[in-house]
């Protein structure tokens, strides 16, 4: 059985979840770069039933499909809530307690990539969303 665990900068929020991410992918798109302060969103995405998250946060839209949620303490950017079925929650690989865990399967909205990141990793790069 799967287990992964993390937590924010204050330790205020934490998660766990019991399961293998249903997919673990890094987004560079716009909204990801300014929700996060990064040059991209590197995130993995696990059915809402296998996983629990414990804290206060903050939530907030980010566009008509995406909500957002950060520690309500430190601020830290921790999850992406995509509102269509079915439930998930994104969690940031950053925030993992083993941030090598989990690796990143391909780059989505590459065509959003700033000019100055230069990434050699051997993963796939999608100009957009997922195929």
């Amino acid at each position: 059985m799967a287990d992964y665990t993390g937590r924010c900068l204050c330790g205020q929020v934490s998660w766990r979840a019991t399961a293998e991410p249903a997919n673990v992918r890094v987004c560079h798109c716009r909204l990801c770069q300014r929700a996060t302060g990064a040059p991209f969103f590197a995130r993995a995405i696990f059915l809402a039933e296998d996983i629990a998250h414990e804290g206060e946060t903050t939530r907030w839209p980010s566009s008509d499909r995406l909500d957002r949620l950060s520690c309500a303490r430190c601020g830290t950017p921790m999850f992406a809530a995509p509102k269509d079925p079915p439930a998930r929650l994104g969690v940031a690989l950053a925030t993992l307690d083993d941030p090598a865990a989990l690796r990143p399967e391909m780059h989505i909205w590459f065509s959003a990539r700033l000019p100055w990141v230069s990434l050699h990793d051997g993963l796939p790069q999608h100009p957009e969303r997922a195929p």
